[in-house]
C-alpha cells in the first residue's frame, strides 16, 4: 500500500505517545476548537485513528457529528498530484453508490404519498418497460437487489479494464441504459441478492414515470432544496474540480463516463451535504418513521441488506453492547465513500478517499478505519486511559 505523508503532504512527522489532552489541544491547533457539545477527548481519538489510516495509506476526509454539533472534521493525503495538492475540508466529492440511497429516498417519499407501494410490481406501475420477470419484479425487488435484472459488469471491458457500459455516449444516457436493463435476466425474482446498477436504474426510471419528472429535478426539489444542500447535483456530463483516484502506487485511475452511472451513481457533493442527509433522515425530515424503518432493517437472509442500505447490528470495540448501525458505501472510478449512521446514538461518519485501493475494512470483523472510527466515536475509553497510539 503507498503511503502519504503524515499529516502534510511536505514531509513524514513520526508521533509519539500523547496524553488525550495535549492530542486535543494539538487538534484545536489544527481543527480549531472543537464544539462544546463533542464528548471529552472524542476529537483526540479520533485524530489519532486518522493519523494512524494515513500512515497506512488513507487519503481523504473524515467527518463525525451527532445531530447538533460536528465533532471532527479533516481531510488528510493528497488530493492530486504533479503538482501535489493536498486535500481540503468542503470539497466536492463523487458520492458513487450512495446515490442509491438518495434514490430509495426519493421512492419511499412517494410510499408516504400513498402514490407507490413496496409489493407493487414493474408491470403494474410502468407497462411500458418490459424486461423479464417484469411481472414478479416488485419495487421491494428493486431496492432490495432482489430483481434478477441484466448485470452491467456482463458488459464487455474496454482495455483498460472499465465495463463499456459505463463508457456510453450521451446525453441522454438513459434510454439506452433501461434497454440494457431489460435484456437477458440474471435470476427469477426474488431468488437471489446480486448487487447491480440497474436495479437503481430502472428504480429512477420508475419514479420519473410516475411523477413526470427527472431524478435530477426530484432530487433538487425534494431533497437538496429544502435541507439547503448547495453542493449536491447529479453529474451529467460536466465534470467539477475534485479529488483524482489513484491506486496504490500513486498512479490516476481509468475514468468511466461519469454520467453514465445516473441516480446508481453519478450524484456528488460535499461531506457536510452528506451530513445533512443523513441527519434529516434520523430526524424524520425526508420520510415517515414507517419507511424509514423499512429502508434500515436489513435482511440476515440477503447479507443485511436493507432498502438502498446495509443494516446490522455489530460489536465495537470498548462499547459494553452491540451497536445498530447503518451503512452506505459508493465506488466509481476509485474513489470511495462511507456513509454510516448510528441510529440508536444519533451519530453519522462521512468518509471519502481517492485511494482506490485502500482497505476501509469490515466493521463486524472488529479492524479497519471504518470500526475505528466508530470506536473512538461511541466507546470511549475508561477515564484515565491513555490516548490511542498509532498502530
Amino acid at each position: 500500500m503507498n503511503k502519504e505523508p503524515l499529516m502534510t503532504p511536505s514531509r513524514r512527522v513520526m508521533w509519539p505517545a500523547f496524553t488525550t489532552a495535549l492530542a486535543a489541544a494539538l487538534l484545536n491547533l489544527v481543527c480549531g476548537p472543537a464544539v462544546a457539545a463533542t464528548p471529552p477527548g472524542t476529537p483526540a481519538r479520533l485524530w489519532q485513528v486518522v493519523n494512524t489510516a494515513q500512515g497506512q495509506g488513507f487519503a481523504g476526509e473524515v467527518l463525525v457529528a451527532d445531530a447538533n454539533s460536528v465533532w471532527f472534521e479533516q481531510a488528510v493525503g493528497l488530493a492530486r498530484r504533479k503538482p501535489d495538492v493536498a486535500h481540503k475540508p468542503g470539497a466536492v466529492w463523487r458520492w458513487g453508490s450512495v446515490s442509491k440511497q438518495v434514490t430509495v429516498t426519493l421512492a419511499m417519499q412517494l410510499v408516504d404519498a400513498g402514490l407507490l407501494k413496496l409489493d407493487d410490481t414493474l408491470a403494474e406501475r410502468w407497462h411500458a418497460f418490459q424486461a423479464p420477470g417484469a411481472a414478479r419484479i416488485t419495487v421491494q425487488h428493486l431496492m432490495q437487489h432482489l430483481s434478477g435484472l441484466a448485470y452491467t459488469g456482463d458488459s464487455p471491458r474496454d482495455a483498460d479494464g472499465v465495463w463499456s457500459f459505463y463508457r456510453r455516449k450521451g446525453p441522454p444516457w438513459q434510454p439506452d441504459a433501461l434497454r440494457f436493463c431489460a435484456g437477458p435476466a440474471k435470476a427469477a425474482p426474488g431468488e437471489r441478492f446480486q448487487y447491480g446498477d440497474c436495479d437503481t436504474l430502472v428504480l429512477a426510471g420508475l419514479i420519473e414515470h410516475l411523477t413526470g419528472q427527472p431524478i435530477r429535478q426530484l432530487m433538487q426539489q425534494r431533497i437538496a432544496q429544502p435541507l439547503g444542500l448547495r453542493s449536491l447535483r447529479l453529474n451529467e456530463g460536466r465534470t467539477r474540480a475534485m479529488a483524482v483516484a489513484m491506486d496504490a502506487n500513486g498512479q490516476a485511475v481509468p475514468q468511466p463516463v461519469m454520467a453514465t452511472y445516473g441516480a446508481a451513481g453519478a450524484m456528488e457533493g460535499t461531506a457536510r451535504d452528506l451530513l445533512a442527509f443523513s441527519r434529516a433522515l434520523l430526524a424524520g425530515r425526508l420520510v415517515s418513521a414507517a419507511s424509514r424503518q423499512a429502508m434500515w432493517t436489513g435482511e440476515p437472509k440477503w447479507g443485511y441488506a436493507g432498502l438502498g442500505v446495509w443494516a446490522f447490528t455489530a460489536p465495537i470495540a470498548g462499547c459494553a453492547e452491540p451497536v445498530e448501525l447503518v451503512e452506505r458505501r459508493g465506488y466509481v472510478g476509485g474513489i470511495q465513500a462511507r456513509n454510516i449512521i448510528a441510529p440508536g446514538r444519533g451519530v453519522s461518519v462521512v468518509m471519502f478517499s481517492n485511494q482506490a485501493d485502500f482497505d476501509f475494512g469490515e466493521i463486524w470483523q472488529g479492524k479497519g478505519l471504518s470500526h475505528d472510527i466508530l470506536a473512538a466515536a461511541l466507546c470511549a475509553p475508561a477515564e484515565g486511559a491513555a490516548a490511542p497510539v498509532p498502530r
